[in-house]
């Protein structure tokens, strides 16, 4: 009897996994709504009807970390959507991905290797979301910190961790005026000013080490530009959030929301979940703009992050005005 309720449990689950599968394949004619499992079929094709164009924006960053006088040549790929109309304002998301080997082309792994670019087209083309600009820059800066050779994904080589480090300060200083000078937000300038009273319009979100640089390059050292977050595979310490975020400096600033998502097999899953709980304590995270989302039998790979990313994108600016 033991062993025939076993059976019929793991039958049950099996028809459910099943039926998600199916679910996700199929692509359905609803509109987008959150799911654990896969992007719909439909978002995932190629549009060849209304695709979005990616170019590329040069820009020049420095040695942040060590305040010495090094440079380098850097480039983004910018996504704009398809009928970009430069007398319209955009909002925008900067996009970060993780831990790569040095001979991938960072600035790819998010819009082609995950399939973030068919994604946007077509939650663009059928509703879902408003057309909207999208930043994928690269965080390693070898021409400053020197090559990579690392051996596995965790390891903290110091090029990943200086690069790391800088990268706040390059998205503050370098990218964010680069791009906004180059193509229509809502911000009236790349003034101080400007960014920080167009931070409603403004997102971030990473991956792994990404979502490592979102927590600290972009909600501790960013919270006066940007005010929605994307934060997929990976956690920082809760209590320094905190302590970042309840300085003078940010008084007075909320949070429009928080999207965080793992697989249920990822190794950062544990962690991330136990930082969310955390937050959710303080009042600057509730309920209303912090959520989590388990990726059903996902791992840390491209799926998980291409659901995370799926998902976080149906709540960004739906309450920018």
């Amino acid at each position: 009897m033991k062993l025939k309720k076993t059976l019929i449990i793991s039958s049950a689950v099996l028809l459910s996994a099943a039926a998600l599968l199916i679910g996700a394949c199929s692509g359905g004619d609803g509109a987008a709504t959150t799911t654990s499992w896969e992007v719909p079929s439909k978002y995932r094709e190629e549009n060849t009807v209304a695709a979005g164009t990616v170019v590329e924006v040069d820009y020049t960053t420095k040695d942040y970390v060590n305040g010495t006088d090094a440079t380098e040549e850097k480039y983004c790929n910018v996504y704009l959507p398809y009928g970009y109309d430069e007398t319209q304002k955009y909002n925008i998301l900067y996009l970060v991905h993780g831990t790569d080997p040095q001979s991938v082309t960072h600035q790819e792994t998010w819009l082609y290797t995950i399939g973030a670019k068919n994604v946007l087209d077509n939650m663009i083309y059928y509703g879902d979301i408003e057309p909207l600009i999208v930043v994928t820059p690269s965080f390693y800066c070898y021409g400053l910190y020197g090559d990579d050779s690392y051996s596995s994904i965790t390891e903290v080589t110091p090029v990943k961790d200086l690069s790391t480090q800088n990268f706040g300060s390059e998205l503050r200083y370098d990218i964010i005026p680069a791009v906004e000078s180059a193509y229509s937000t809502y911000a009236e300038s790349t003034s101080e000013e400007d960014l920080r009273s167009s931070r409603d319009h403004r997102a971030m979100a990473g991956l792994s080490n990404g979502c490592r640089i979102t927590y600290r390059g972009g909600m501790e050292e960013n919270f006066d530009y940007i005010s929605w977050y994307g934060c997929f595979s990976s956690y920082v310490d809760a209590d320094e959030v905190l302590e970042v975020l309840h300085q003078d400096k940010y008084s007075g600033l909320k949070l429009n929301y928080m999207f965080n998502g793992d697989g249920i097999y990822d190794f950062a899953h544990n962690g991330h979940k136990k930082m969310v709980k955390a937050l959710l304590k303080d009042d600057l995270f509730t309920e209303e703009n912090t959520e989590y989302v388990n990726v059903s039998f996902g791992y840390h790979s491209a799926r998980s992050w291409r659901v995370s990313l799926y998902n976080a994108l149906q709540r960004f600016f739906k309450e920018a005005a």
